[in-house]
């Protein structure tokens, strides 16, 4: 926003310091015929425009240093100048340096308190440097002076979506808007809020207009993406987002959603490409693991899928679906103790009958049938008696007995929730693998992998337990 603002003002100052206006009007000449005659005779030039002419080429050059660099040897006309003060206040704020920014910038206001302008760039060095309350009262200030001040609207818009107060984004973008009706951040903003307001046909005729505009807008390219992938269009999602990429530079949101728009269009090896790119921009961050471990998991590439879920837990650790997932492929690995630990900081999180049940099961396996009664005891204690998730627990936990059996298939057959019924017939599986009945769990297994759209993470372990049994 400020580099727009930049470049606005000094335009705008180049005007006000074209020498002759007055004797241009008598002669009845242009402006920019007398300025364009003035620049034939060198020595026409006056100090100030020739200072303007030097700061004119350092910003097109994009070069600050060297723009902030001119203003040691400011003409004594122009030292003064508050326009120039606020144009130099704005370059080191593009720097960074808002400690010096804010010091031009009040000392401007000193003596101009009504400047618009100065208030304005105040306002943006408060919202940078965090602090709300001076935001607000900046910006305050300014909309009763202007109610459609861009700045100030879009700042406010801004803190709106930040919140999730979309509506009230909307309404502050629709007043930026008034003010200027160009402008590409008060435009994108109001784009950005209709989207989540579900308006999805009102974002996509403000991006598209705003697109013929402003072709190189990183951030409409990117959302515009998001509106071809709402259509399921993901070869256009792709190309919106590379001309976000492209014009915006590297980017970790752009890699997450360019990965996701290639693996729906089944380019599973582009899609990890992109986000490994992620990965490399921020490796603090756990949503791009999270995608990597996802979409490996669904290759069976346990180990890549492991190594992902474990960096996801460790940049976040309360992201308790990895602990499931690491748990699930190392119980697969046959890794039962590394199992136990992650099933029971799943349980940590959300208390699951199924990870008491996998914990108990793991105990098993490892041969430890002690702990494994303890689990299965403080887990019917939770439960109903006469529940079938308790019976199946006591079936676990009690020596066999063909009666408890003969009560939990007819049970069984009487569940009409498909996720539950699959559930139970898994532990039953289960059961009879870990007590070397390799028939009998492959006979359950294979009415839990015969189910269809499986909601519940004991289908894997269905599958890998069938293939399993019917090795021996």
């Amino acid at each position: 926003m400020m580099k727009k603002h930049i470049s606005k003002l000094f335009f705008s100052l180049a005007v006000m310091l074209i020498p002759g206006f007055l004797s241009a009007q008598e002669r009845e000449i242009s402006v920019e015929d007398q300025y364009y005659e003035d620049l034939k005779n060198e020595k026409n030039k006056p100090e100030n425009i020739i200072f303007a002419e030097k700061l004119q080429a350092k910003l097109l050059d994009n070069d600050i240093d060297g723009a902030l660099a001119l203003f040691d040897s400011i003409p004594k006309s122009l030292a003064n100048d508050p326009d120039f003060k606020l144009l130099q206040a704005s370059l080191y704020l593009s720097k960074g340096n808002t400690k010096t920014a804010e010091q031009i910038v009040r000392a401007v206001l000193a003596e101009y308190p009504d400047s618009i302008e100065a208030i304005e760039i105040l306002s943006y060095i408060a919202k940078v440097t965090g602090n709300a309350n001076q935001v607000k009262q900046l910006n305050d200030q300014l909309l009763k002076k202007d109610p459609y001040n861009v700045t100030a609207n879009v700042i406010q818009g801004e803190d709106y979506l930040l919140n999730k107060r979309y509506a009230k984004a909307k309404e502050s973008y629709a007043k930026a808007l008034k003010g200027d009706s160009a402008n590409e951040d008060a435009l994108y903003g109001y784009a950005l809020s209709t989207y989540y307001l579900d308006d999805v046909k009102t974002s996509k005729q403000v991006l598209d207009k705003m697109l013929e505009d402003h072709p190189q807008n990183p951030e409409a390219n990117a959302l515009r993406a998001k509106l071809y992938a709402e259509n399921n269009d993901y070869k256009h999602a792709v190309e919106s987002v590379e001309c976000a990429l492209e014009y915006g530079g590297p980017n970790y949101d752009y890699y997450l959603d360019l990965g996701m728009y290639y693996k729906k269009r089944n380019m599973t090896t582009k899609a990890i490409e992109q986000w490994k790119k992620a990965v490399a921009m921020d490796d603090s961050y756990f949503l791009a693991y999270a995608y990597l471990a996802g979409v490996y998991d669904e290759q069976n590439d346990v180990q890549n899928a492991l190594e992902n879920y474990y960096m996801v837990i460790k940049t976040n650790p309360e992201y308790y679906f990895a602990y499931e997932e690491i748990a699930i492929l190392e119980y697969h690995n046959k890794k039962y103790k590394n199992a136990i630990y992650y099933f029971e900081k799943a349980y940590n999180y959300t208390k699951n009958y199924s990870y008491m049940m996998m914990i108990a099961a793991s105990y098993y396996r490892l041969k430890d049938t002690l702990n494994a009664k303890k689990v299965l005891e403080k887990l019917m204690k939770s439960l109903e008696r006469d529940s079938l998730e308790y019976q199946i627990a006591r079936f676990y936990h009690d020596s066999y007995s063909k009666n408890a059996e003969g009560q939990i298939t007819q049970k069984l057959a009487k569940v009409d929730n498909s996720t539950i019924r699959g559930k139970m017939l898994f532990y039953m599986g289960q059961y009879y693998e870990i007590n070397g009945f390799d028939e009998m769990a492959k006979e359950y297994y294979a009415k839990v992998t015969a189910m269809q759209a499986p909601m519940f993470f004991e289908y894997r372990l269905a599958e890998w337990g069938l293939a399993e049994t019917s090795k021996k």
